[in-house]
């Protein structure tokens, strides 16, 4: 009932934030081994800079946040390079988005776009604003933080081969 009573008076940017920040704690077996350097450093990087593009090019802050928030959230459960990692990924967003209280059209924008093409891989890129700040966001947070050098150490620590990890590094 407590717990009740405190999500009631939270918006839905403060209970997402706080389900991202539960499920990095549980620090789940089967996770990357640099899950907590992600959970305390660029997840929270990326979402202050998604809010703060956000601002500045007149998008929804909320969708902009969320979708930063979410966008690897399966880190908290399994390695990157766990071949489920992307649906997952998918899958968890929608859901805690669900329970935070975003509508349907607002998880279809940041899900389905934003987070689904904010890598900009296979010549797919973003084509909502929020989709475009979460590309740009991720990349900032990418060169502002360690996030080349943790990912090359937990590569190494699972034992993935330099080629691999180049790869990965290079993408």
């Amino acid at each position: 009932l407590i717990a009740f009573d405190i999500l009631h008076f939270m918006n839905k940017i403060e209970v997402l934030e706080q389900s991202v920040t539960n499920l990095y704690a549980e620090k789940q077996p089967e996770r990357a081994n640099w899950a907590d350097w992600l959970g305390e450093n660029p997840v929270f990087l990326v979402a202050d800079i998604a809010r703060d593009l956000a601002k500045q090019f007149g998008a929804n802050e909320e969708l902009s946040r969320a979708g930063a928030l979410l966008h690897d959230i399966a880190d908290v459960k399994m390695s990157r390079f766990d071949d489920r990692h992307k649906d997952t990924s998918f899958q968890m967003a929608r859901d805690l988005m669900r329970q935070a209280g975003f509508s349907d059209d607002e998880i279809r924008v940041t899900v389905d776009d934003a987070i689904r093409h904010h890598s900009c891989h296979g010549g797919h890129a973003p084509a909502s604003i929020e989709g475009k700040i979460l590309a740009t966001a991720d990349a900032q947070a990418h060169l502002l933080s360690d996030f080349y050098i943790h990912s090359v150490w937990a590569m190494g620590a699972e034992g993935e081969s330099l080629v691999k990890t180049k790869a990965f590094v290079l993408r």
